[in-house]
């Protein structure tokens, strides 16, 4: 027999051998540099790759167990001999396996997930302080970009989530883009920084600018109880934070409370409306009702503005009553209704519509057609129906 033909029958025998003992077998096993496992047990499948075998005989393969993974943070390597030990072991017959790749593997575990650290949301207090920490270095920096950044102010907002990261920063660091200067329109800007760990990061903010309005002032000392002219009046920046009228209206032609000195702004608490009447006065006292007018003279108790009620008393007498100031040393009451009022109150309406322009009544006054006057009973005080 020829040698061939015994290599062949031997050849036979063995394949015959294999598949009755069911033993498993690949052409190759190619191992990896490196492999990252997630169970507690490295398997061969984990560091090495089976070729050239069928399906079943692959995947009983790679699930073979070698050895413990190693603890999380730190790195085991498996050499070829090892592995040649462990496949020995568990019954495989490394004759029919051609092990190629590296000679050495390192094996890690894969690191578990970390929650992810929840960044806690800034409070209001932490915002206002961010703003005001920006809004500040801003402040400066249109100060040297623009010469009247004093006739502008700025308000800034910054994002919620940049809070913490701009309140670690320092601002002399701080960076703008260009700034455009577009007035009353918020506007986004980016702004270059350097937080708390030295890092160069970036955020977003968003600005407006606007207009600082003039505000009045005095023009030279003005006393208590000027009434206040245009000509009393001048226009000044008003200082950080410093209220003031901007209005000319509302201190024109009004009555100062107090002294006011040279330069100094003009508040709404210094001035009030002019007396048209004033504690002492004589006033012209008027009751209205339809076409019927009455008058009478009483004196002021007090003073009062256009509008105000004040008190008056009567002349001669103690009669007293409340009425509006309707005008200069005038003022106005209401009648009651008709049938309020006392037939025996003393009082006579005569009006001028019947007689000719410029008659004489019996009293010997002289009225004209559109005037009414008073006429005094005999022996009754004048009075004017509420």
């Amino acid at each position: 027999m020829s040698r061939v033909w015994i290599n062949s029958i031997l050849s036979l025998l063995l394949v015959v051998c294999c598949l009755s003992r069911g033993e498993l077998r690949a052409e190759i096993l190619r191992l990896k540099a490196a492999a990252v496992v997630e169970t507690p047990v490295v398997h061969l499948g984990d560091i090495a790759d089976v070729l050239d075998a069928d399906a079943e005989q692959i995947a009983r393969m790679k699930a073979m167990a070698l050895q413990p993974a190693p603890p999380q943070g730190r790195t085991q390597v498996i050499t070829i001999s090892h592995i040649r030990t462990r496949l020995q072991a568990l019954g495989v017959d490394l004759s029919k396996l051609e092990l190629t790749g590296k000679s050495q593997v390192r094996v890690s575990s894969k690191q578990a997930d970390r929650p992810a650290r929840r960044v806690p949301l800034a409070t209001q207090q932490d915002m206002k302080k961010a703003e005001e920490k920006v809004h500040q270095a801003l402040s400066d920096w249109l100060k040297q970009i623009f010469t009247d950044a004093n006739s502008y102010s700025v308000k800034v907002r910054v994002p919620r989530n940049d809070v913490q990261m701009i309140r670690t920063s320092n601002p002399e660091a701080y960076r703008f883009s260009k700034i455009v200067r577009i007035l009353d329109t918020e506007q986004e800007l980016t702004l270059d920084l350097i937080d708390s760990k030295g890092a160069v990061r970036q955020t977003r903010v968003y600005y407006q600018l606007r207009n600082i309005p003039e505000i009045l002032a005095a023009k030279y000392t003005l006393n208590k109880g000027t009434v206040v002219r245009a000509d009393d009046l001048i226009w000044v920046k008003p200082e950080k934070n410093q209220a003031g009228i901007t209005d000319p209206q509302l201190v024109i032609s009004r009555e100062l409370t107090r002294t006011v000195h040279q330069s100094h702004v003009l508040r709404s608490q210094d001035l009030m409306e002019v007396p048209l009447i004033r504690d002492g006065a004589i006033v012209t006292v008027s009751a209205r009702r339809g076409g019927i007018t009455v008058r009478r003279e009483m004196k002021a108790r007090g003073d009062g503005s256009l509008g105000d009620s004040i008190t008056l008393m009567a002349l001669e007498g103690r009669d007293r009553l409340t009425a509006t100031v309707s005008g200069y040393n005038q003022a106005e009451v209401n009648y009651r209704p008709t049938n309020e009022i006392q037939r025996d109150s003393g009082v006579q309406f005569i009006s001028g519509a019947k007689r000719s322009k410029g008659s004489i009544n019996h009293a010997g006054v002289r009225r004209s057609p559109s005037q009414s006057v008073i006429r005094r009973a005999r022996g009754l005080d004048d009075k004017i129906l509420q």
